[in-house]
């Protein structure tokens, strides 16, 4: 997610040139009919010539100075301008093309209050934000079912991310509850330092569900997982993100109406307000 303007260039040397040739062919007649000294004559063409550029460089200086004045208070209530229209202006953005219906689920679906994430499994920031606020907004709300969390895909970083996606619908499809170990083993096993290449396989996906999801049909899942099986689920939720116009994650959604800057303390604020309302 300039218009700086250079000031208009000084005219130096024309007035002093155009002085210099006044000087020279206005001579003054000889007083008393003596002929001037030349050298009294040469100085005083020489100070008068310096008086006239001394006082017009300093008139030159301040008309320069109140142009630049004027140039910043003009550049200053152009951006003040600017901003008080894109805050009056500005919308909240909208969930939109969003299917809840198939969606990893934490806390009552049935609830008035439901959250959406929009992550990325190779989002620094969704890690972060799992690991931290998360775990808060789930005591507090979720596990009391006055709201309900879901999690969406939208896999933008790398390659590899939209395989992680799929990993992830792939163990939802077998049974929803296999998705949520996957959910914090992926986030708990991210290399920040590789967010934008693509390093992640199908046999690394397969042993991580192995170590964290015993339970699992391990061999319809790499079957799944390798053929694609549940490819356009996370397609569909690609398609919400983008009609939400999301630009990136975590992007979280607070009964329908994203959260701006998902702080604990800003989702609070949504989920109270949601509430009340």
């Amino acid at each position: 997610m300039s218009k700086n303007k250079k000031p208009a260039p000084k005219n130096n040397g024309k007035p002093q040139a155009q002085g210099a040739k006044r000087n020279t062919g206005g001579a003054q007649k000889p007083q008393n009919g003596k002929p001037q000294n030349q050298n009294t004559a040469a100085s005083q063409w020489t100070s008068g010539s310096k008086r006239k550029k001394s006082n017009f460089s300093a008139i030159a200086l301040g008309f320069v100075g109140v142009v630049v004045l004027l140039m910043v208070l003009i550049y200053v209530l152009t951006k003040v301008g600017e901003n008080q229209t894109s805050t009056s202006s500005a919308e909240p953005v909208v969930l939109t093309g969003y299917e809840a219906s198939n969606q990893p689920t934490l806390g009552d679906p049935a609830s008035d209050v439901k959250i959406v994430e929009f992550g990325d499994f190779k989002c620094p920031d969704c890690k972060v934000w799992t690991e931290t606020v998360l775990p808060e907004l789930q005591a507090k709300y979720l596990d009391t079912n006055e709201a309900s969390f879901q999690f969406a895909d939208y896999p933008f970083l790398a390659d590899d991310s939209t395989l992680l996606a799929l990993g992830g619908q792939t163990l939802y499809e077998q049974n929803p509850d296999y998705f949520w170990p996957y959910y914090k083993a992926v986030y708990a096993n991210q290399d920040a330092s590789k967010v934008r290449e693509s390093w992640i396989t199908e046999d690394y996906i397969v042993d991580l569900v192995k170590k964290t999801v015993p339970d699992a049909d391990i061999e319809k899942f790499a079957s799944d997982l390798k053929n694609k099986t549940h490819q356009a689920n996370v397609d569909a939720d690609v398609k919400a993100g983008d009609d939400s116009k999301i630009t990136g994650t975590p992007t979280i959604f607070v009964n329908g109406t994203k959260v701006d800057n998902p702080t604990l303390e800003n989702v609070e604020a949504a989920i109270e307000a949601a509430k009340a309302s």
